[in-house]
């Protein structure tokens, strides 16, 4: 038959770790095809699921005893319908089909895991029964690994109440639900329209540590231990922006991880070497320990943490770095050199980072002297409102280098890289005709 060139079959069993599965086989199936259903960013639904199924097939026949594991597809280009994934594994007789996929909303703020399995319209579970119990298994795990919230496991029917099939055919609505012989289920791991998540899956340990995810949710059915995790994984955030940081690398022991950057990964995806960021790192085969696990950047302060390992579940460690850049002036009203200021209106002064308002206030002077008041709009920009200021008169305002940041920095007035320097703007005001005649 000429659709089984669309598909791979891997037989054998090496470095069989966990036992209890032989006798039973899996059909993985990576949802779509070639570049469906394209994410936010430029990285599609279909090119994610098939490198997490492909992880999921390598993990089963490296670490257990399963007899075969079966994928729908091996590559991007491959077109595959419906109907050939569904018949293939009906063919082979597989015990389990599985349809990797990732959800999709128009509110890019949405991100929630999925499990959809086969039901008819009288609410009992389609035949072969399965499905429900293995997604109430796999909605826990893949909730608990990827750290978002869920829209929990649901029996499609009562998911797609509209659905004609449910309706009038007695159900189920996925096609994979209703044409499979053997208990099947369909898993969204998030959304792909969501820029975070969609960041995230573009990692390729990402999706190596969604595959386990799987994995230990068959052992979990099968009621088969989990064997030793030994996985850390987490990301590296700037702690003022709570941005993920590229090019962060993480350190334990003898291993070492680079998060992704532009060079290595986004390149693919944007122009803007600054639009994407995961900050993610993972690390497997660690041992039953306590690990000191360094986190650093460049521009900022390194952390150290003592992490131990958990044994039964990945070891999530975020990390938040501190930048060492000392704050700067990164924008004021009036701007440097204008020779029109209304002599009436507020003065404000926009800071790089969060300041100790206190000290920046008390580092103010201006030239010629006069009288002020400070208040903050929050605390990076500071508004001067002063008493009066002369009309066609040049004014110099001064911000010593006492001033810092809540952190401690003291500010880079000069703006040449370093602490220290004082800030200084220069500006001239107006003739009094500038002045908006009393309505």
């Amino acid at each position: 038959m000429r659709y089984l060139l669309y598909f791979f079959l891997i037989l054998g069993i090496h470095n069989a770790q966990v036992t209890g599965l032989n006798g039973w086989d899996l059909f993985i199936d990576p949802g779509h095809s070639q570049d469906e259903n394209m994410g936010i960013n430029g990285y599609s639904e279909a090119k994610e699921v098939l490198q997490v199924g492909l992880e999921l097939m390598d993990i089963l026949n490296s670490q257990s005893d399963i007899d075969t594991v079966y994928i729908s597809r091996t590559n991007d280009n491959q077109s595959v319908s419906l109907y050939q994934r569904t018949n293939y594994a009906n063919t082979v007789g597989a015990s389990w089909f599985h349809s990797i996929h990732s959800d999709a909303s128009s509110n890019t703020n949405t991100n929630r895991t999925l499990l959809l399995w086969g039901q008819r319209n009288n609410g009992n579970p389609d035949p072969p029964v399965g499905g429900e119990e293995m997604s109430s298994f796999m909605i826990d795990l893949l909730t608990q690994g990827m750290r978002i919230e869920t829209t929990g496991s649901w029996g499609d029917c009562n998911f797609y109440t509209w659905s004609d099939y449910c309706a009038n055919s007695g159900g189920p609505y996925l096609y994979v639900n209703r044409n499979t012989n053997m208990p099947s289920e369909l898993s969204e791991e998030g959304h792909h329209t969501n820029p975070a998540q969609n960041q995230l899956v573009m990692n390729a340990e990402y999706k190596r540590m969604l595959a386990y995810l799987f994995f230990w949710s068959i052992l979990d059915y099968h009621d088969i231990n989990r064997p030793f995790v030994g996985q850390l994984a987490g990301q590296i955030i700037d702690i003022e922006s709570q941005e993920p940081i590229n090019g962060s690398i993480v350190q334990s022991d003898e291993y070492l991880y680079t998060t992704d950057t532009y060079n290595s990964l986004f390149y693919q995806y944007s122009n803007n070497e600054q639009e994407l960021k995961n900050g993610f790192y993972w690390f497997e085969g660690l041992s039953d320990s306590t690990y000191e696990v360094i986190a650093s950047a460049p521009g900022y302060y390194s952390d150290t943490s003592q992490v131990s390992i958990l044994d039964t579940f990945i070891t999530f460690h975020d990390v938040e770095l501190l930048s060492s850049q000392p704050p700067i002036v990164v924008e004021t009203f009036p701007v440097e050199g204008d020779s029109l200021f209304p002599s009436l209106e507020p003065i404000e002064i926009h800071f790089s980072r969060p300041m100790d308002t206190v000290s920046v206030l008390a580092s103010v002077v201006f030239s010629p002297s006069t009288n002020f008041e400070g208040y903050w709009y929050d605390n990076q920009t500071l508004i001067l409102t002063p008493d009066s200021l002369l009309f066609e008169t040049d004014y110099i305002i001064t911000i010593f280098d006492e001033a810092h940041d809540v952190y401690g920095h003291s500010m880079d007035g000069d703006q040449n890289g370093e602490s220290g320097g004082d800030f200084q703007l220069y500006f001239r005001t107006g003739p009094a005709d500038m002045i908006p005649p009393e309505v």
